[in-house]
């Protein structure tokens, strides 16, 4: 009974986002976008501890920064967020639009993949974060991403980035396993590696925290070239990615050791990048776990 009610639930859910997609693609686009500014605008109001999360993060990265200055760029963050998840319910339309999307150093992709080697890319949460996707018309990609609890919605999120040359792999205890298939066909591999997970302890904006070591992992392991890879929503609801040409990777032969090294190294460019465009990046995750430390 449990299970039947539960089903009833997510069908429902579903429905709900299925009208909700059709019925915002009713208005232009540039009010689509304009009513996302406005849902980051409650976001940050109401959802208490996710403001609370960002202000707090923010004080860590930006101590020199006036509180002023950090609630500002703070509830930037929250639009930008809120206009880049709201733009995938029409994505291929945005994607397809020319004038929507632009690209800086794709040509160190050709660069690396001539190799004949594929390539990692190190993605970074900013921006219109999906935006990158559009380089799977010109090389095969592969992105990992957390299975939805709801599974009509995830089966219309894999088989909406399938339509887009996008194959999407579930987070599992298989997903090193999965991966390997694709980098035996020499794609290009894409994964988040900025937020906290299960990795290497790294310095982050002074701060000790847990980074994913995943993306360094695989192209020390397999030889494979590794770039950084990140996106710039702008007011016009434009989107530049930008592409940094291959990294350079220590070796020194112990593979632990180059792991840790290398993943520190990809930190501080991160850091770097977020530093430049802060109001892009998604402060609002509990990146150095503060949440607990400081309310609770």
């Amino acid at each position: 009974m449990k299970v039947s009610l539960k089903n009833i639930k997510y069908r429902l859910e579903y429905v709900v986002f299925r009208i909700l997609k059709g019925s915002i693609q009713i208005f232009p686009e540039k009010f689509r976008f304009s009513f996302a500014n406005f849902l980051g605008k409650l976001s940050y109001t109401f959802i208490k501890k996710r403001r609370l999360i960002a202000l707090a993060n923010l004080k860590l990265a930006f101590p020199e920064k006036s509180e002023e200055e950090r609630i500002k760029i703070a509830k930037k963050s929250f639009q930008v967020m809120s206009r880049a998840f709201l733009s995938t319910l029409w994505f291929e339309k945005y994607l397809a639009n020319p004038k929507n999307i632009k690209f800086i150093g794709d040509e160190h992709i050709d660069e690396m993949t001539i190799k004949n080697k594929g390539a990692i890319a190190a993605m970074i949460h900013m921006g219109n974060m999906e935006a990158p996707v559009k380089l799977a018309e010109k090389y095969p990609l592969v992105t990992v991403a957390k299975k939805q609890r709801n599974p009509y919605i995830d089966y219309f999120i894999t088989n909406s980035r399938k339509k887009l040359n996008i194959t999407l792999l579930k987070k599992s205890k298989t997903t090193t396993r999965d991966l390997l298939k694709h980098i035996d066909k020499k794609e290009i591999i894409g994964l988040f590696s900025d937020h906290r997970d299960k990795g290497a302890t790294v310095d982050f904006f002074g701060e000790d925290t847990v980074a994913p070591t995943g993306a360094v992992s695989l192209a020390l392991k397999y030889n494979i070239p590794l770039f950084l890879c990140f996106n710039v929503l702008a007011d016009d609801n434009t989107s530049t990615t930008y592409i940094s040409d291959e990294i350079d990777l220590v070796r020194t032969g112990s593979f632990k050791n180059d792991v840790q090294e290398n993943t520190q190294r990809l930190i501080y460019k991160m850091e770097s990048i977020i530093s430049r465009y802060p109001e892009q990046w998604m402060w609002f995750h509990d990146r150095w776990k503060l949440y607990k430390k400081l309310y609770k």
